[in-house]
């Protein structure tokens, strides 16, 4: 728990409010709210986690002060104290962690016992020696948009305080993550200017990246290692198929948000979200494809070198 006054609480608070106003796009957003969370109230680790559109799982968006940042990594929604958060939509503190990690433990070796293959998934970030958490859902209107939470290596670390600053927090990035759908939905009536865009003949490349996709779960494999799946999955795979086809390197999230092979619901899809989950990812691996944000409701697809496309249907 923070040693900081009351008075000094809502000070920082305060600061973090000004920021997250400043910041021009939900990215960059997610990054502020972390990095402030560190700066100013001295939690150093921290994880953001979406809910998916099915309402089965957690994707972590972002995370601070660990060794990997596992964008991507999922966990079920009712598993261990992250799921269970999202499944009650209440924070939860929990002073020892050890009896969390030995019920997650058993929970994971049922799903492998039963076909699941959780082995390919992208790890989720963690302190080995954990010992205490608090995590809130990220509620608006009602509505789980995902989970906020924080670690530290002692027992009984947090107290109600940490908890109430953390959902104070975690309402003003649902907040943000609702505007940002309101005014990506807002810009769909502005003339496109950037969908018939085409890029320039590229010379010919000297590397060649094999993208494996399958359709089951969106899942996606960039020269044969696991990326992302999911919507965010199967975002990229159209993305590509357009590059590959069409030379496209533009798009809108109209375009994409209207393609029925993403089988995104009507309301509160939250591509925006999911572009932003597929961006942090690819630039986590280092990959040859990115994604660049070129205005509202616009970005550009950025290609090094030649793709070799192979949709596995089985």
């Amino acid at each position: 728990m923070s040693a900081a006054s009351e008075p000094a609480r809502v000070t920082q608070l305060a600061t973090l409010t000004a920021r997250l106003a400043r910041c021009p796009d939900l990215d960059v957003l997610v990054g502020c709210a972390l990095d402030g969370l560190a700066e100013l109230f001295g939690y150093e680790h921290s994880l953001l986690l979406l809910l998916d559109v099915t309402g089965e799982r957690l994707t972590t968006l972002a995370s601070h002060g660990y060794d990997s940042q596992g964008v991507g990594s999922e966990v079920r929604v009712g598993e261990g104290v992250l799921g269970m958060v999202a499944a009650r939509a209440e924070p939860m503190r929990v002073g020892n962690l050890r009896q969390m990690v030995a019920y997650a433990r058993a929970v994971r070796r049922e799903y492998e016992q039963q076909g699941e293959q959780p082995g390919r998934e992208i790890p989720l970030p963690g302190l080995v020696d954990a010992q205490s958490q608090v995590a809130v859902p990220a509620t608006v209107h009602g509505q789980v948009l995902g989970v906020l939470a924080i670690e530290s290596t002692r027992r009984l670390a947090f107290g109600a305080d940490d908890a109430a600053m953390l959902t104070v927090i975690s309402a003003l990035i649902a907040a943000a993550i609702e505007i940002d759908w309101a005014y990506d939905r807002a810009a769909e009536g502005v003339p496109e200017l950037a969908t018939a865009t085409r890029g320039a003949i590229p010379a010919p490349p000297a590397v060649r990246t094999r993208v494996r996709f399958f359709p089951v779960d969106g899942s996606c494999f960039l020269d044969g290692d696991y990326l992302i799946k999911g919507v965010a999955g199967r975002v990229l795979w159209l993305l590509l198929r357009h590059h590959v086809d069409d030379g496209r390197v533009e798009f809108t999230n109209k375009e994409v948000r209207l393609d029925p092979s993403l089988e995104l619901p009507e309301l509160r899809d939250n591509l925006e979200s999911r572009l932003i989950l597929l961006k942090r990812r690819l630039d986590e691996r280092d990959a040859p494809v990115r994604i660049e944000k070129t205005g509202r409701g616009r970005f550009r697809l950025s290609v090094a070198g030649d793709l070799n496309l192979e949709c596995v249907e089985a």
